[in-house]
């Protein structure tokens, strides 16, 4: 590089270019409104992002994602690296996120020789978090505490109080042995009343209550991304008994 210059600023061009996508893409503001679902990891996006200048394709990126390391050494998988893929390994149409449990159809940080992948958002959660409705902070564990037990015991979320498979993250208390869920029940819950207190009729957090509704709303888009692509696939090989050989390329949330 040149004395005096500096690498251009992707924000600052008119169009870019990212691996994960064959057309160019455009700088673009996505408002809280617009409902609309990153391509990379399939959250809501808000704020800066890219996306794809053709007017037919939904394709976009957070700028976190378009930015996101072509590889990352993990603290739950210290031996290999992981890459990342910007779909499914081995040409499947999803795969099961090896930290929440969750389906993905996108983007995923991945270990080819231990089949191990995750969400590329999971990859980068808070190693402590801190709950309205506990008194100590949780920390991030890489598998419940029940792994290893030979008794058969299985962990219990305290929020949603759903059995956890022992290979799953977790945030956990170990002093009151509380832990949570990486996601949806991380964080936002309702706080049930205390005993011998009454919850008000209408009484709750707006704030809380809106940010429960995004977050089902964000999850039920994922799955309705995910039923597409497994429909618009089936289309596919059904095509391919009846002579259809062009590949259907698809774009979607």
């Amino acid at each position: 590089m040149g004395l005096g210059k500096t690498r251009d600023n992707p924000i600052n061009r008119s169009s870019v270019r990212h691996t994960s996508h064959n057309h160019p893409l455009r700088v673009f503001k996505s408002q809280e409104e617009d409902q609309i679902i990153c391509s990379g990891c399939e959250h809501e996006l808000i704020g800066q992002a890219f996306k794809c200048t053709k007017s037919e394709c939904d394709y976009i990126l957070h700028k976190s994602c378009f930015d996101l390391r072509g590889e990352t050494q993990h603290k739950s998988h210290p031996n290999h690296p992981l890459a990342l893929l910007y779909s499914p390994p081995n040409g499947l149409s999803t795969y099961t996120c090896d930290a929440c449990g969750e389906y993905g159809s996108a983007f995923t940080y991945h270990c080819s020789e231990c089949k191990y992948h995750i969400h590329v958002g999971c990859a980068f959660v808070p190693e402590n978090v801190e709950r309205d409705d506990h008194e100590h902070p949780l920390t991030l564990l890489y598998n419940t505490p029940c792994k290893g037990r030979e008794d058969g015991m299985m962990f219990i979320c305290d929020v949603c109080e759903e059995d956890m498979s022992e290979k799953l993250w977790v945030y956990y208390c170990k002093e009151c042995d509380y832990g949570t869920h990486v996601h949806s029940c991380t964080s936002y819950e309702d706080i049930e009343p205390k005993k011998g207190e009454e919850k008000e009729e209408g009484e709750s957090s707006s704030s809380t209550s809106h940010i429960k509704s995004l977050m089902e709303a964000e999850k039920e888009m994922r799955e309705m991304a995910i039923i597409h692509q497994l429909q618009l696939d089936a289309l596919d090989a059904a095509g391919s008994y009846v002579g259809s050989w062009e590949p259907r390329r698809k774009y979607y949330w």
